[in-house]
């Protein structure tokens, strides 16, 4: 695809290249013997490095001196000299003596060993970053030596926002991570090892996560097997299961055994925001003896629920198995009296399988209670700044589901200029129904909007055209779930149809649209 000059980003200049370096044996050499120095000690220590410590023992900070104790750095009781460099691969300097500094910055450049000299900065080859850490996760934040003191506030404040067991999480995930790859080991699957976890990272809440034992580690790692038989690099058709005929002919469970006891509701959560969540979803939701979720309801509401919540394991691959199983789970849970939630984004009857849903459960004896929900197909375009109708621009307009059964393509409308299109369940796919627009006649300079997690803190919206969108994609990622909008109504409300990410802040008033703050194309 041809791109035009505003579809690649001019780099700003003036950053630093932000890396997290590993310094496990490592050879590093402090020069100095206050309180700073100790702290240098102490962050090349916990990474794993092996410390050596110049400066006389005289007016030495204690922290450093228990340290030398503990034989946990080589120490010589003297001034630094240049044979200290030998064999070290960092050099970190907290001296006050400017000419000092000067000397042993110079040599250690001469020698090509990175340093850091502290409250110096034009003698830095790199800066040290405020940081946070909670076992295998780490947060920094740089000023780029501008305002040190201002990182720290912003690293508290980030931190702040971080929910409990963020790191249990982190070990979680790392333990899962190394148990698919030890039992896919194939680089021809590392793609669909990747776009699984990532379905478990973007969609499970980070409490949850925290909350993993073995035995759903494994239970997990099991749903991941079950998918094995699918050849990574093959398009979405391929890597998606056949639906079969009659969901229930593998499993034990007679309907005519069941005891009509439970309650079930189906419930629709809305496009994201725990605001636009009908009265009586909140009230299903918060009464519920248990609420099996699909994975795609934001964190936000899933917080808001004080019973079980259990997350549909739908992956690329297994959804209609996820399905199964959540369907067969709900049974179980009816058995036993419980009043159940399913959980679901958007509407439930709105591509949200809601009506299958009902038939399900009707066959053992369960009528469901529908709860609709406000969907992402017209609230995604209004929290975008984008209007799906307009007078003289968009009379009408449609929406379509971008993944139908048996993941099939979408059948693709001819192009009407007055029309707007609506797709949901389409970013997986993007490039299959940009081919298929363009097949169809749409025009390559067709306006096509993103709007990810629509109301939700971090909504997103790109802009583009039929002929740029999947370079742009491809080029600035995207976070699921998303919202895909084609037709001339994307630019009618744009003061800047140019702009290619905008940030907007979803708390405005639903019925007037917040001015979008640019961001940038970075």
């Amino acid at each position: 695809m041809n791109s035009g000059p505003l579809d690649i980003p001019k780099p700003q200049g003036g950053a630093s290249l932000v890396v997290a370096w590993r310094c496990q044996k490592r050879q590093i050499l402090v020069v100095g013997n206050n309180a700073i120095a100790a702290s240098r000690v102490y962050s090349a220590l916990d990474a794993d490095a092996e410390v050596t410590l110049i400066s006389p023992k005289v007016g030495m900070c204690h922290e450093l001196l228990v340290r030398i104790e503990r034989s946990e750095i080589a120490w010589c009781d003297r001034e630094f000299q240049e044979s200290d460099l030998a064999g070290k691969e960092m050099v970190l300097v907290t001296l006050e003596d400017r000419d000092r500094c000067e000397e042993i910055a110079s040599l250690a450049k001469k020698n090509r060993i990175p340093i850091n000299v502290a409250d110096m900065n034009d003698l830095c080859d790199f800066w040290f970053m405020s940081t946070y850490r909670d076992q295998s996760l780490q947060l920094a934040v740089s000023t780029n030596a501008q305002a040190p003191k201002l990182a720290n506030r912003l690293r508290r404040h980030l931190v702040s926002s971080l929910p409990d067991g963020v790191g249990d999480a982190v070990q979680r995930v790392g333990l899962l991570r190394k148990k698919i790859a030890k039992s896919d080991p194939s680089i021809l699957s590392r793609s669909r090892r990747m776009r699984w976890l990532a379905q478990l990272c973007e969609y499970w809440p980070l409490e949850r996560l925290s909350q993993l034992s073995e035995q759903e580690i494994e239970e997990l790692l099991e749903s991941y097997k079950a998918d094995e038989g699918y050849k990574s690099g093959s398009n979405d058709d391929a890597d998606c299961l056949e639906e079969s005929d009659d969901v229930l002919r593998h499993h034990s469970i007679p309907a005519s055994k069941v005891v009509k006891k439970g309650r079930i509701r189906l419930v629709g959560s809305g496009p994201g925001s725990p605001e636009l969540l009908t009265r009586a979803a909140y009230d299903a939701i918060t009464t519920a003896d248990v609420v099996l979720a699909d994975k795609i309801v934001s964190e936000d509401i899933i917080r808001l629920i004080p019973s079980e919540v259990k997350i549909a394991r739908k992956f690329p691959g297994n959804a209609d198995k996820a399905q199964e199983e959540m369907n067969m789970n709900a049974v179980e849970l009816l058995k036993q009296g419980k009043n159940v939630v399913r959980l679901k984004c958007g509407d439930p009857f709105l591509f949200g399988r809601g009506g299958e849903e009902v038939l399900f459960f009707r066959k053992y004896g369960f009528e469901a209670e529908v709860i609709p929900g406000i969907s992402s197909c017209m609230a995604a375009p209004l929290f975008g700044g984008i209007p799906v109708t307009h007078r003289g621009t968009a009379n009408q307009f449609m929406v379509a589901t971008g993944t139908g059964k048996n993941c099939t393509l979408p059948d693709i409308p001819p192009y009407s200029s007055n029309r707007t299109t609506v797709f949901l369940m389409a970013i997986h796919r993007l490039p299959m129904i940009v081919q298929d627009l363009i097949k169809h006649g749409y025009p390559a300079d067709c306006p096509v909007a993103i709007i990810e997690r629509a109301s939700c803190p971090d909504q997103r919206v790109l802009r583009g055209t039929i002929s740029t969108i999947c370079e742009i994609i491809e080029r600035v990622g995207t976070t699921p779930p998303g919202t895909l909008v084609v037709g001339q109504a994307v630019n009618a409300l744009a003061k800047n149809p140019d702009e290619i990410i905008t940030q907007q802040n979803p708390t405005y008033p639903l019925l007037g649209l917040h001015e979008p703050e640019s961001v940038g194309c970075n």
